[in-house]
Order: structure tokens, then sequence, then C-alpha cells
């Protein structure tokens, strides 16, 4: 992983009242004044946090495989089992939804951010003497009388500017009230430093299990064996902190359905691209107050709950932001109007799905608040080109992540901004009225506040 040192390109482009694709200028590059904004802004500095985040998982990323057909065979129904719920977490600047997940005969407890773009669950180990581990909490044989390390079963994950490495362990791990014996995982004894500065410990690794590089049992499949859940299955909808609400649900081993504006039946789903060991399926396009971007062929996009940003090829992110009067740009980090009112949604097929100003406006760069970060940002952190969607996107759907089937669906989520689409089915008409009110109120910047959203975690048998 690498932090950014960002220049800016400045431009002065008049707001026009008809809709025209308009291109960002950068012939009027100011250096000086650039780098000042960035030396005071908080918000850039945040946000230089969140790009390095995404970049250490997916840049120079090693261990994916091709999925096959077993990855999506149905599996065997086990006895029932209940569980009680556990809480989520986000931090007030939305960089990352975690877990807290007690591990050993101690019960020492972790920040793990909830990940489907892993597949293995670490914690950094009480050998670890790099910054980042002693920023953040650590775990060894004195936290726990049933830790059990396999000193000859090593791992590595490459990142962009150094790795995590260390040995498996084995050792319990409880969610509220759900116990998970001997269960195997990362203790990481080397994490590079670029993880000083994150909310969380470590990663609860929800990908696909070709994609381990652990090669040992994931969470999800972890749950399945000690009879938690019957499915490989779950659903997920991520509340915003400039809401200043507490809710919202991950649901493991099912779906909840009292989340999803006309139930289960209202959710359309995708495949997932089998070429891949990612939840990645195909964009068709990008629809902007109305206007498809026309992205020819659609994209690959990878639908990433432990990524905060939306992360794209440069090129696709200026082809974007054509449609933004008023943006600024280095080719990597866009600024907009902080009074943007674009209408930006995603599609995937027929259905296209509202992303809410308060999730892709991002804070004000300066006193004036004139300027606000783009959360969608020109970077390509995966080798074919693909989209990364993260939480910008996922807080303004009810997300399904299906591998027995190999799909994944969305759903409008209670309460949340709607979206349109051109499939009746899925998106009724009669909430029309609902959209325009609701996309009018809620395209403004995203405000941080100084509390922390808390969730709700449900197992389903």
């Amino acid at each position: 992983m690498r932090l950014i040192v960002i220049t800016y390109f400045a431009v002065c482009i008049n707001r026009i009242n008809a809709f025209v694709p308009w291109r960002p200028n950068t012939s009027d590059f100011d250096p000086s004044t650039l780098h000042s904004i960035e030396a005071s802004s908080h918000a850039v500095r945040r946000h230089k946090l969140r790009i390095a985040h995404a970049s250490a998982k997916f840049e120079r990323r090693t261990g994916t495989g091709d999925l096959n057909a077993a990855s999506f065979s149905p599996l065997t129904r086990r006895e029932d089992k209940t569980s009680g719920p556990v809480d989520l977490y986000s931090d007030p600047n939305d960089i990352s939804y975690w877990v807290n997940v007690d591990v050993g005969s101690s019960g020492k407890s972790f920040r793990l951010v909830v990940d489907t773009g892993s597949a293995d669950t670490w914690i950094p180990s009480a050998e670890c003497k790099s910054k980042s581990c002693l920023a953040h909490r650590t775990f060894g044989p004195d936290d726990s009388s049933t830790l059990h390390v396999t000193s000859d079963k090593t791992f590595a994950i490459a990142y962009a500017s150094g790795n995590v490495e260390g040995y498996i362990a084995k050792d319990t791990l409880k969610f509220g009230s759900v116990t998970i014996d001997k269960m195997e995982f990362g203790l990481a004894k080397m994490v590079s430093d670029d993880f000083t500065n994150f909310p969380v410990d470590g990663i609860l690794g929800l990908g696909f299990p070709s994609a381990s590089i652990l090669k040992v049992p994931t969470f999800i499949e972890s749950l399945i064996s000690h009879n938690v859940i019957s499915k490989h299955i779950f659903g997920a909808y991520l509340h915003r902190t400039a809401d200043n609400k507490n809710g919202g649900t991950i649901t493991f081993g099912g779906i909840d359905a009292s989340r999803i504006e006309g139930g289960v039946e209202a959710l359309k789903y995708y495949d997932v691209n089998t070429t891949t060991s990612l939840w990645s399926i195909r964009m068709s396009d990008v629809v902007l107050d109305g206007q498809n971007a026309n992205f020819q062929e659609g994209r690959n996009v990878i639908i990433d709950t432990g990524t905060a940003l939306i992360l794209i090829p440069p090129e696709d992110a200026l082809k974007l932001h054509q449609f933004i009067p008023g943006t600024k740009s280095n080719g990597e980090t866009f600024y907009i109007p902080c009074n943007t009112d674009i209408s930006l949604q995603f599609q995937f097929g027929n259905d296209a799905y509202q992303i809410s100003g308060k999730d892709y406006v991002g804070d004000p760069i300066d006193a004036q608040k004139e300027l606000c970060l783009s959360l969608i940002v020109g970077r390509s952190v995966v080798r074919d080109g693909a989209w990364l969607i993260g939480d910008v996107f996922l807080r303004n759907v009810y997300s399904v992540f299906d591998m027995e089937n190999g799909k994944i669906g969305f759903g409008i989520p209670v309460p949340a901004v709607r979206a349109s689409s051109t499939s009746m089915e899925a998106f009724p008409s009669s909430s029309s009225d609902a959209v325009s009110d609701t996309i009018k109120t809620a395209l403004s910047p995203v405000s941080t506040f100084a509390t922390h959203d808390s969730s709700t975690v449900v197992f389903v048998t």
C-alpha cells in the first residue's frame, strides 16, 4: 500500500445551464495554491487515507484464481441453530465498517473490517513490532491459553508498498452469542506501516474461498461447519455517518426481508464473473441527469464492502466527471462544487440504482465550502481495468452476496434513497414521487460526526 502525494490542477469554469458534457481543463494549474490547500485540508488527508486503504488490498495482490463450478455447489442442509445479534460499527469518516470480535480464552476484542474484497481473516501478532502493530491491538500466547500457532504454516500477502506476513493460528472467535471454536486465521508478525492510521485492527474476509491466500476455511465456511448457518449467503445494508443513524444489518446465512422494499421478491440478481475469484459483476453504464455516459460494452465491477470509495481507471473517471460542471482535477483526485446536484445512477442490466449526493460528494476542502472532494477516484487498482465499487454505492442499496448460486443481488433498502429503473417489476412506478423528493433533499455534502454508527449482524439458519 502506498500513500499518495497529490498535486492539484485548478480550472475556472462557469456553471452552464444546459446539460452538455463538460471536460475539466487542467491548463490553469497553480501548484502553489493547491499545495497549500492540500497541506491545510483535513478532508484531503482523510481522502488520501481512503485511497491508500483500497490500494493496499488490491494493488499487486496475489493468491487469486478462477472460480469453478464447485464454488456454486448447493450445500447440505444442517440442523438449525439460533444465535444473537452482534453490533457493526463505522468510524466517523466512513472509512471502514467493522465488527468487534472476541478472540481466545481471554476474549480480547479486535476491530475487524467486514470485507467482501478479501477472503482471509487476520489480526496482528504480539510478535509484530512495526509502527502499525504498535498502533493497534495485538494477540499472542499471553492473551489466550487456547491459542495454537502452526509455525510451519506461513502466509504473505503482497500490497503496493509492503507485505502482511505471519503464521496460521487457531483459536476461539466469538461474535455476540456466536462462538466458533478452533477457527483458523492469520496471525500477522509483520504489517505494513501504511495500516497505522486505519481504524481497524485486521480483516474479516467474506470473499470466495478460491481467493484465499491463507488456504484455510474462510469465516463463512467456519460458520457453516460449526452449524451456525446453513447457506453460503449473506445480505448487507450499510448506513452513512452523515445521517447520524444507528441501524443497518448484515445477515449471515440469509436475507433480512424487512430491510428491503417489496421484500425478497423485489431483489434483482446479477451473475458473478466466474473468471475471477472476486465478487465481480457486469455494469452496463452510468447515467447522469438522465444521460448515459456511454461506457461501451459496460465495465466489470468489484463489489467491496471493505472499500470506502469508488475507484476507477483515470480515463473513465475523467469521462464521468465531464458531466459535472466546475470540476477540478489532477487526473486521480477530483474536486466538484459542493452544491453539485447531478443525478448519478449505476446501471446493471435494465436496473439503475441512484447514488445519493451524501455519498459521492465528499467533505469541503476550503472554508467557503465551494469545492468538495469527489469520492469517485481516478485510480486503477485492479489489473484488468475493473471498477472497484465500495461503500459510496453500497450505502444506497441492500446487497446480497450469494455464493451458492454465484450471484449478487441489489434491492431498495428501507429506509434509504430509492433507485429508479427501467425494470418496472423491480422498481414500481408508484415510487416516482418519492424518488424525486429524496434526490432533492439528499444531494448535499457529506458531514462528519464525532459519533460512531452501530449496525446489527444477524445470523440466519
